[in-house]
């Protein structure tokens, strides 16, 4: 499932988006429209047509909207789509400045994505975790904990692992009875 928030539209036309300020009101715009959901799904907040967004008003609309899906809704999983080099630029240099990461792809007209790639930084445990998953998907910490016994990490250091990839909207949790299941949230990395 998906959904599209179309950010110049929600920004009333607005092709330059700056300040923190800016941000704060997207970020209540966003929220005010995101609805609950049922099932993992996907966000894509689709900067076409928007030629500048600061920094600051990134951190506050897109980051923060990314928290609030993470923390509040839970099964919602924001990636940036459509953003011209200079955003994804702007966004990544503040990403990797914390150790962070989000999704970004382009779409089609039809909604499809692709292109998919991570802005910002992962690190090596981070990354390697991911590239696990990408192969083996969807996976629980368990079977990670037996498919990797080389790596002697434990099945609490595997879950720790799989729930800072989740708070970053990278992984997908999936419920399977009580197991925890795991995929990406997009399909290439």
């Amino acid at each position: 499932m998906m959904i599209r928030y179309p950010i110049l539209s929600i920004a009333s036309s607005k092709a330059t988006l700056a300040g923190t300020a800016m941000g704060r009101q997207m970020l209540a715009q966003l929220i005010s429209e995101t609805q609950p959901v049922t099932e993992p799904t996907v966000a894509y907040l689709d900067f076409s047509g928007v030629d500048i967004a600061t920094g600051s008003f990134l951190r506050e609309a897109v980051l923060g909207f990314r928290d609030f899906s993470r923390n509040a809704i839970g099964m919602l999983y924001p990636v940036v789509a459509n953003a011209n080099h200079t955003i994804e630029e702007e966004l990544s240099v503040y990403l990797k400045d914390r150790n962070d990461a989000i999704w970004a792809c382009s779409l089609d007209d039809k909604g499809g994505a692709k292109n998919s790639h991570i802005l910002g930084e992962l690190d090596a445990a981070q990354l390697s975790t991911l590239q696990l998953i990408t192969e083996h998907r969807p996976i629980s910490a368990p079977q990670l904990s037996k498919l990797c016994p080389q790596e002697k990490i434990g099945t609490t250091a595997w879950n720790n692992r799989l729930a800072m990839l989740t708070a970053k909207g990278i992984l997908m949790e999936l419920k399977s009875g009580k197991t925890k299941m795991f995929t990406t949230v997009m399909e290439a990395i």
